[in-house]
C-alpha cells in the first residue's frame, strides 16, 4: 500500500514521535522499521510505501490520517 505526503517534512517529524530505527538509503530514501513489525517507505518524492506485517494495523492507520491531514489544504 502507498500513499504520497505533500510536506516530507512534516511527516518526518510526526513519524520521530515512534520508536523505530532509521535507515536511510542512497536513493533518497528513508526506511522506518517499528517495533510492531510496520516497515515505512519514505521516498524523497513523496512517495510513503507501507511493508511488513502491520500495514492495516494502528500505527499504518495513523501514520496515514495524519499524511491525509498534512495533504488537505494542499488538496483544495
Amino acid at each position: 500500500m502507498s500513499s504520497k505526503c505533500l510536506k516530507l517534512d512534516l511527516l518526518k517529524t510526526f513519524l520521530g514521535n515512534f520508536e523505530h530505527t532509521l535507515d536511510n538509503k542512497p536513493n533518497g530514501q528513508s526506511m522506518y522499521t517499528f517495533t510492531n513489525g510496520l516497515v515505512l517507505n519514505v521516498y524523497e518524492t513523496g512517495s510513503v510505501v507501507f511493508q511488513g506485517s502491520e500495514t492495516d494495523g494502528t500505527l499504518a492507520k495513523q501514520i496515514r490520517a495524519f499524511i491525509d491531514s498534512v495533504n488537505a489544504p494542499f488538496l483544495k
